[in-house]
Formats: C-alpha cells, sequence, structure tokens
C-alpha cells in the first residue's frame, strides 16, 4: 500500500470520510468537491480502495448505491 500525495483531494476524501464512518459517493461529492462534477468523485473513491484506505458496499434495497467506509488502515493514515 502506498500513501496518497499529502496535498490531495483524495487525502481530504479520507479525513472527511473517517469520522462519518459510512457515506455514499453523493454523499462524499457533496462534502468533499460540491463545484467539480461529481465524476471526479466517483474517480477519487475507488482510488483510495486501490491504495487499500476505503472499502465499499453495495446496498441491496438500492441495488446500486454503493457506501463507502474506511478501512483500518484509512483510519490510521486520516489520525497521523
Amino acid at each position: 500500500m502506498t500513501d496518497v500525495d499529502a496535498g490531495s483531494r483524495d487525502r481530504l476524501a479520507l479525513a472527511v470520510l473517517t469520522p462519518y464512518r459510512m457515506a455514499t459517493t453523493e454523499q462524499m461529492h457533496r462534502v468533499t468537491a460540491p463545484r467539480v462534477h461529481i465524476e471526479q468523485t466517483r474517480r477519487r473513491l475507488p482510488r483510495l480502495r486501490e491504495e487499500g484506505l476505503t472499502e465499499r458496499i453495495t446496498l441491496s434495497q438500492t441495488g446500486r448505491l454503493r457506501v463507502w467506509f474506511p478501512t483500518r488502515y484509512g483510519v490510521q493514515l486520516a489520525c497521523e
């Protein structure tokens, strides 16, 4: 696993997600980057997942609604 650039919006997204414990892509977008297109947030969250910092589940009731949450490693990094 590698560290996320400390100056990036990726790091901001992780810092926001950690205290909330879980959030949808749309919720993360509203908090971290409301002035840009949501596609940027949709790319950011999987990047954090590739780094081992977040994970996701898909809620079966809605079919496609993804809920993101920080991994242990993500929480550790956010708290540093």
